[in-house]
C-alpha cells in the first residue's frame, strides 16, 4: 500500500520497493526466538518476511524529486534471490526501481536526487542496472546520490562480518554519477536533514524532513521494523549493538517532542508508526 503526506513543500509519499526475507533470530538478535516469532512469524526457514519501503519526495516549488533508498534490484543470480526469497516489483520491461517509482503516477525519468541511508545490497541494489553488456551501470547517471563518506569507505574496504552485505556491483558504479559525501549531520536540501549513526554499520545515516509544522523520520535500519523501536531490541547484524541501543534513545526522544511520523522501511505490516509516552517510557503507538 502506498501512502502520501504533505509536509510544507514536500509531497512524502511511500513506495513499495518489493520484499525480502531474513532469518529471525539475525533480524533480532539477543531477543528470545519464544518472543520474536510471536512478532513476526518465520518460515520453515526460519526466514521473516521484510518489506523493502522507500520514500519519494517531490518538491512543490521546484522539478527536485528525491528518492530515499533503492530496494534490492535485479542483478544478483537466481540462488542469491532464492536465499532471501526476493520479490521485486510487479512488472516487467525495466529495472524494478523504475516500475516501483511509476507505480505511484512518477516518471522515474524526473528522480534529480538520491539518498542513500548506506550500502548494504537491501537499500543500494536497485540504484545500478546490468547494461547489455552485462557491466553494472547507474540507473539515474544524472541524479545526484548522497551518502556519508564514512559509508562510502566502509563499502569499498567492508570488514570481514560485513562482507557479504556490501556488494562492489552496487557502489562502484555510482562513482560515475554525480556523488556527494556527507560529513556527520546537516541540512542537505530545504527541509531535508541527515543524521550519521555507527551502531549498524559506520556511516549509516537516517532521514528528517520538516515542512509546514510538521515532521518525518526515515529510520533505514535503526528501527527496520516497529518492534524495534523499543530500545533494547537489536540486530544480530548491528556491529555494536551498545551504540544502537544509545543511537535509538536518542533519536526516539527527539521523535517523541517533534510529533514526528516513522516511517519503517523493513516491517512486513506497518509503514508508519508515531510514538507516545506512557508511564515514563516511549513507545511506538499501533499503527
Amino acid at each position: 500500500m502506498n501512502m502520501s503526506e504533505t509536509l510544507g513543500r514536500w509531497k512524502a509519499t511511500i513506495i513499495d520497493g518489493g520484499s525480502l526475507s531474513l532469518d529471525g533470530g539475525a533480524m533480532f538478535g539477543s531477543v528470545p526466538r519464544v518472543v520474536w516469532e510471536r512478532c513476526i512469524e518465520p518460515d520453515t526457514e526460519h526466514r521473516i518476511p521484510m518489506k523493502t519501503r522507500l520514500l519519494l519526495l517531490e518538491d512543490s516549488r521546484s522539478d527536485r524529486v528525491v528518492l530515499i533508498d533503492a530496494g534490492v534490484g535485479d542483478k544478483e543470480d537466481p540462488a542469491f534471490r532464492d536465499r532471501f526469497a526476493i520479490q521485486l516489483p510487479e512488472g516487467t520491461g525495466e529495472a524494478p526501481l523504475r516500475r516501483a517509482i511509476r507505480s505511484v503516477g512518477v516518471d522515474p525519468q524526473r528522480v534529480t536526487d538520491l539518498i542513500l541511508t548506506h550500502l548494504h545490497f537491501d537499500h543500494v541494489g536497485g540504484a545500478t542496472e546490468l547494461d547489455r553488456e552485462g557491466q553494472s551501470t547507474a540507473l539515474f547517471p544524472d541524479a545526484t546520490h548522497w551518502v556519508q563518506q564514512a559509508n562510502w569507505d566502509t563499502g569499498l574496504s567492508p570488514n570481514a562480518r560485513e562482507r557479504a552485505s556490501y556488494l562492489r556491483q552496487n557502489i562502484e558504479p555510482l562513482a560515475a554519477a554525480p556523488l556527494e559525501k556527507i560529513d556527520g549531520n546537516g541540512e542537505i536540501l530545504p527541509g531535508i536533514s541527515v543524521e550519521r549513526v555507527d551502531g549498524h554499520t559506520v556511516g549509516m545515516q537516517t532521514v528528517r524532513i520538516e515542512g509546514g509544522g510538521r515532521v518525518m523520520r526515515y529510520l533505514a535500519d535503526l528501527a527496520p521494523t516497529w518492534h524495534h523501536l523499543r530500545a533494547a531490541w537489536t540486530m544480530g547484524y548491528d556491529i555494536c549493538a551498545i551504540t544502537v541501543v544509545e543511537e535509538k534513545q536518542r533519536m526516539l526522544q527527539a521523535a517523541l517532542e517533534e510529533q514526528a511520523l516513522l516511517v519503517l522501511e523493513h516491517d512486513p505490516v506497518h509503514a508508519v508508526t508515531s510514538l507516545e509516552e506512557r508511564n515514563g517510557k516511549i513507545v511506538a503507538t499501533k499503527p
